[in-house]
């Protein structure tokens, strides 16, 4: 029996099994411990707690809609705890307290190396459901194209807007171009169109067509949390809620979500994850 396989021999999904639980705390568990030893508690208490409030908010707000979409589906449920709980641990990690050798840097690539980590684990302990769940293989045939043809107009829409723009984007640096096209964006993708998109389309069902793409309430779930998650969240010096940042973050979470489904494959959402990063830094290389 492999792993990530039932003694049936059915592929086990993040709803069907925990063995990866352990593990997966785990990590987090020492990442939390190491920061905490080096930046004490009353840093990681500061910056944690507010981090765990603003999972447990952004939970709260999807509720209703979760609620919803899951009524009359047997087992959903227990998939809207995991995606809840997931959703939770990404906001605790991506807001612990930086040290060592990330202290100095201007972008947060502690908080996206610890979740590659853990998403690593997962992914590696269910490794049969990442292949034909979560995204992790080749791009369905026929969908390459039209995926690529949306990347490359997004890159280009962006970069054209930014070069004409007065708006201030911030200084374009190796680290930021850097940021822009490693893991950072990556392990976004491996969580909110990976695997919560799975774990939600496998208890929600995906009965709707969206541009040729077969989706369904996850795609929803999905757009509005990563949304959430740029624009509503609770910080050390109270709330802030950035409804722009919600709408522009939550509508490319459409776009990014629409591209996964239709293609099957994570890395094409990668790609057309970096684009308009990529974009904006290219717009204002070109207007400096």
């Amino acid at each position: 029996m492999g792993i990530g396989e039932s003694r049936t021999g059915v592929t086990e999904s993040p709803v069907d099994t925990a063995r990866w639980v352990v593990p997966v705390l785990a990590v987090v568990g020492a990442g939390i411990c190491l920061v905490t030893l080096i930046a004490g508690p009353a840093a990681f208490t500061a910056a944690g707690g507010p981090a765990l409030l603003s999972g447990l908010l952004a939970v709260a707000v999807l509720a209703p809609l979760a609620l919803f979409a899951a009524r009359g589906r047997p087992g959903a449920g227990r998939a809207l705890v995991v995606a809840g709980g997931l959703v939770v641990l990404t906001h605790v990690v991506h807001t612990l307290p930086r040290v060592g050798v990330f202290a100095g840097l201007d972008w947060n690539w502690q908080g996206k190396t610890l979740e590659l980590l853990w998403l690593a684990v997962l992914l590696l302990v269910l490794h049969r459901w990442a292949r034909t769940a979560a995204g992790l293989r080749r791009p369905e045939p026929g969908t390459l194209g039209p995926a690529l043809r949306l990347i490359v107009g997004w890159f280009l829409v962006v970069a054209c807007l930014v070069a004409f723009s007065l708006a201030d984007f911030g200084p374009v640096d190796g680290e930021r171009m850097l940021f822009d096209v490693a893991h950072p964006n990556l392990v976004e993708e491996l969580l909110w169109r990976g695997v919560l998109l799975a774990v939600l389309d496998r208890a929600l069902g995906a009965p709707w067509r969206f541009f040729g793409a077969r989706v369904g309430w996850g795609l929803v779930l999905t757009s509005v949390g990563f949304g959430l998650g740029h624009g509503l969240l609770v910080t050390g010096e109270g709330l802030l809620f950035d409804p722009a940042a919600i709408v522009l973050t939550g509508f490319a979470g459409l776009l990014l979500g629409w591209v996964r489904a239709y293609t099957g494959s994570v890395w094409l959402a990668y790609l057309a994850h970096c684009a308009p990063e990529v974009g904006i830094a290219a717009g204002e290389l070109l207007r400096s």
